[in-house]
């Protein structure tokens, strides 16, 4: 009896795949998920470009952004698949604390016509997501504004109730509702781990203090209607994001400059704030009670060496005193 033998026709090309890994995940992997491994293995150009790998698989699977990268996101934590930011965390997590990990592209993924149009019938509330952001901006949007809604939604997965809309009402806010720019500002706040509403709105006052806190500050200096140098931004940055310090704060290190330097010398009240922030004093009512207690130490250092002072002149004006009575009896002696 002959045994039947299976032969793999290789062809003109092959590609290798950790065999006892992916072995041991086939129970797990479904179809799909096999079917972008083997396009990524098939294709090192394609593991190089992830927008071009993703373009790629969903334009010969048929599929979303989202999908695919759920599918890749699966090899990742099995193992088998290593993107630049999980060798650079091996690499790092050993010898340095750990660090903000940025989103691995700068833009959103590209939706066609079809898959946003999936995406919205697949997400109950995405549509009317899109027309109060329509309304937010007072216009009727093109595919590519709806396409940037649905990236949000769909591949930052920023969907918390109503994020959208506050996010887009905070760009409408500075007239700024591109569809590039509202991506950028949506990268940004999913980086910074922004991905609630409730986070957001946070975020958004304190932004609009600081920018509040910035326009009396340039008044303040004289610099209201002139760009800033870049020292000053240097500065202001430090003292309004950094440290955290509140105008009324920053206006009293100014009186005393002004007082002390007789005008503005940034670099002089530099060094008050950053005397306050390492003392811990955030608030006027403290810095007011720390210059007080201050003033009164040095008041009382003061009047102790004027006292010390004071002696020792009537003690040397008694000896002249005494010297000189004692001449001049010696001279009406002698007279």
């Amino acid at each position: 009896m002959s045994v039947k033998k299976l032969k793999i026709e290789y062809g003109n090309s092959v590609f290798a795949l950790p065999g006892e890994k992916l072995l041991s995940l086939l129970p797990t992997a479904d179809g799909f998920e096999l079917k972008v491994l083997l396009i990524l293995a098939s294709d090192s150009a394609l593991r190089d470009d992830y927008n071009a790998a993703c373009e790629c698989v969903c334009e010969q699977l048929d599929c979303t952004k989202s999908r695919f990268g759920k599918a890749v996101d699966f090899w990742v934590k099995a193992g088998v698949i290593a993107t630049a930011e999980t060798e650079a965390v091996k690499a790092t997590q050993e010898a340095k604390p750990e660090k903000k990990k940025a989103l691995a592209s700068a833009t959103l993924p590209t939706y066609t016509e079809g898959q946003t149009a999936e995406v919205i019938e697949k997400n109950i509330g995405l549509a009317a997501v899109i027309d109060a952001c329509q309304q937010i901006s007072g216009k009727v949007f093109t595919p590519a504004d709806a396409q940037t809604i649905v990236g949000i939604y769909d591949y930052l997965g920023l969907n918390d109730t109503g994020y959208i809309e506050t996010l887009y009402a905070y760009c409408a806010s500075m007239d700024k509702t591109t569809p590039r720019y509202v991506e950028k500002v949506a990268i940004s706040m999913a980086d910074e781990g922004i991905n609630t509403t409730e986070a957001l709105d946070k975020y958004i006052k304190k932004k609009e203090k600081i920018d509040e806190d910035l326009s009396k500050l340039r008044t303040l200096i004289g610099a209201a209607s002139r760009a800033l140098t870049s020292k000053e931004k240097k500065f202001f940055t430090c003292w309004l994001e950094e440290w955290s310090m509140p105008y009324d704060v920053i206006e009293r290190a100014y009186e005393i400059t002004v007082d002390k330097c007789g005008g503005v010398k940034l670099p002089y009240m530099n060094k008050i704030l950053e005397n306050w922030h390492s003392e811990g004093l955030h608030t006027l009512e403290d810095v007011d009670k720390s210059l007080e207690t201050y003033k009164n130490e040095k008041n009382i250092a003061a009047q102790s060496g004027s006292g010390i002072q004071t002696n020792e002149f009537f003690e040397a004006a008694l000896e002249r005193s005494r010297r000189y009575l004692e001449g001049k009896k010696s001279s009406d002696k002698e007279g």
